[in-house]
């Protein structure tokens, strides 16, 4: 069961400053508490518009999470978006100087660090979720991703990769802050040795290293250590955690995950969003009764 009933917002500001992993530019982020239930919303400072985490301003999916608004773009949220959520705090102003968010060490633990020095406080009113009760799925060639009815939050998440140093990784939990914590929020992003060229031509990963991100090569991990053994796959469930943060508000649902990536989770965001018969509004996690529901997907990145 989820620890809040009632909306919670920061304590305290917070300011973290960093660069970009895709364009290597300095960015500063600062976390300012809000005295009403919100939602998150980003204020990009230099133009000063507003882009509230929706679904529905969701752009450019590759590699990361990015939210469009008047011109606007805010590229590699979805850490940030992962430590709110997966702390349940969900109510926010976010006042970002650049077009992406500091990738800080790759992981959502500097974030989750700085959030719980600051510590929450709770809002008027009562917590609302948003409860599965059809599955719904989306699919994009053979891979996947769905929701069903279940009493809390519940991932279950698989990767395969054409590689032995990676393979194949699966991983599940029912999600709690402490577990987020625990299990989730130190896991880096990662990506193939073979491909940083590529990414590299096109614009992406220029502030990558291996000082935040995982570099697998043929052989195994190119960094000292991993931090998990089973890291690549707690990392997509960390981002995961994020992307469904642009629902706009905490999911009760078991979410089952294969060889998905940003596209797909938010996807099944807005598949959510555009079927209101699978869903109600709740205060509280009850069973529900199980039908089958199937939304196709549209083309998109995976």
């Amino acid at each position: 069961m989820p620890r809040s009933t009632t909306p919670q917002t920061l304590s305290r500001e917070i300011t973290i400053s960093g660069h970009g992993l895709h364009g290597n530019r300095p960015c500063s982020v600062r976390l300012v508490p809000v005295d009403a239930p919100t939602g998150l919303v980003f204020i990009h400072t230099p133009t000063g518009t507003e882009i509230p985490a929706k679904a529905s301003l969701a752009g450019d999916l590759v590699l990361s999470t990015t939210l469009l608004k008047d011109g606007v773009r805010l590229q590699t949220i979805e850490h940030l978006l992962s430590a709110l959520s997966g702390l349940e705090v969900e109510h926010l102003r976010i006042e970002v100087d650049a077009e992406e968010l500091p990738i800080l060490d790759g992981s959502a633990a500097p974030w989750v660090d700085a959030i719980l020095q600051a510590g929450t406080k709770s809002l008027q009113g009562r917590r609302r979720f948003l409860k599965i009760t059809q599955p719904i799925e989306v699919r994009n060639g053979d891979r996947w991703i769905r929701a069903l009815p279940f009493d809390g939050l519940r991932l279950r998440y698989v990767i395969d990769f054409p590689i032995p140093s990676l393979g194949r990784q699966s991983r599940e939990l029912s999600l709690t802050p402490e577990k987020y914590r625990r299990e989730l929020g130190a896991a880096r992003t990662f990506c193939l040795a073979q491909e940083i060229d590529m990414m590299r031509s096109r614009g992406l990963a220029l502030g990558g290293s291996l000082d935040n991100a995982v570099v697998f090569g043929a052989d195994g991990p190119l960094n000292d250590s991993l931090r998990f053994e089973d890291e690549a796959v707690r990392h997509k469930m960390l981002d995961l955690v994020g992307d469904l943060a642009l629902l706009g508000a905490p999911l009760l649902g078991l979410v089952e995950a294969h060889a998905a990536g940003h596209a797909l989770h938010v996807a099944l965001v807005q598949a959510i969003l555009a079927s209101p018969n699978c869903w109600e509004w709740t205060e509280n996690a009850e069973p529900a009764n199980v039908q089958f529901f199937f939304h196709p997907l549209v083309a998109q990145p995976a």
